[in-house]
């Protein structure tokens, strides 16, 4: 039976950096590769249950046995709330591309320019993120390895908001940023504007899809 690979990619990825990881995916390997349309400026709640109904219909359990999935950052937060409205029984192994100085860009919008504006301009997933929202799901408990990769570089809107790389360890510490139990984690120097077309990073990525091991 095939496998799949579900890649979610983060709320800032534009078209052309979600292409580049698809397309990566496709050449790289044996998975048939999916990208969601997802939707995110709706929220986390909303974007999980489009999740839910793309799975039954575009990845149904009678075509594919595991299911993979590569989560970026909200897209990360959309899997956990999906797996906790229904169970999923199809795990394959999972990778989350989180950055503890990326995910404050949210907290330093809404400071810089207030919530309502914020809504506006970014839709319901940005509030979501500066919420206790995001992280009221739990990981999913699959059986299967799962990988993190830690983005160490600062982009350029984080860096225009005023954080820089020495806020790494001091936002990775807070109680409110996790990862898995038992998750192998890698630290990457790239930033999260780097980080959807690092061939490196991704080369990496694909090893842990296919292996359950970084290479």
């Amino acid at each position: 039976m095939k496998e799949a690979l579900v890649i979610l990619p983060g709320i800032t990825a534009d078209a052309l950096k979600q292409a580049a990881v698809r397309d990566f995916f496709s050449a790289h390997t044996d998975f048939d590769v999916f990208l969601p349309p997802l939707r995110q400026g709706f929220g986390i709640d909303w974007c999980a249950r489009r999740l839910q109904r793309f799975l039954d219909r575009e990845v149904p359990s009678e075509k594919y046995g595991r299911v993979h999935f590569l989560n970026y950052i909200s897209g990360g937060f959309i899997l956990r709330r999906m797996a906790r409205l229904r169970p999923f029984e199809r795990w394959g192994r999972l990778v989350y591309v989180r950055s503890p100085i990326q995910e404050q860009v949210p907290f330093r919008l809404v400071e810089k320019y207030g919530k309502v504006v914020l809504f506006l301009a970014r839709g319901k997933m940005m509030l979501d993120l500066v919420s206790d929202r995001r992280n009221r799901a739990p990981y999913p408990d699959t059986g299967q390895p799962q990988g993190v990769v830690l983005e160490k570089g600062v982009s350029k809107l984080a860096a225009g908001l005023g954080l820089e790389a020495g806020d790494f360890d001091r936002y990775r510490d807070e109680a409110g940023f996790t990862v898995p139990e038992g998750a192998t984690i890698i630290s990457a120097e790239e930033s999260h504007d780097e980080i959807y077309t690092s061939e490196h990073i991704l080369e990496r990525i694909s090893e842990f899809l296919k292996t359950g091991r970084f290479a």
